[in-house]
């Protein structure tokens, strides 16, 4: 009988798994302080369901989310334009963790 073991995710692959972990986290946290109301309350638990999702399907392997979090770390990257230094940081480190080869390999496996 052989075993099967499962592939386990590369540590740049899981770095930003765990970035929009914490992104989810803020979220969450944003919407138990109700900023802006109902509204607010919303868009905030929009955001946290769109980051956790997003972190898991990272750390699984899937291609989708691996897409959504290059877009989600190329718009971070534009808030250097509104002045939000450490959004940006955060997008640039993002992009290159997920652009570097052993994650490109990660998420283009059969």
């Amino acid at each position: 009988m052989t075993t099967v073991t499962p592939r386990q995710a590369p540590i740049t692959v899981t770095l930003a798994a765990v970035v929009f972990l914490l992104a989810g986290l803020q979220a969450v946290l944003r919407m138990y302080d109700g900023l802006g109301g109902a509204g607010g309350v919303v868009v905030a638990l929009i955001a946290a369901v769109i980051y956790l999702a997003i972190a898991f399907g990272l750390w699984k392997g899937n291609k989708i989310a691996w897409i959504l979090a290059i877009i989600g770390g190329a718009l971070a990257l534009l808030s250097v334009f509104s002045g939000e230094w450490l959004s940006s940081v955060t997008g640039l480190v993002l992009l290159v963790l997920l652009l570097l080869p052993q994650s490109r390999q990660w998420f283009n496996r059969s």
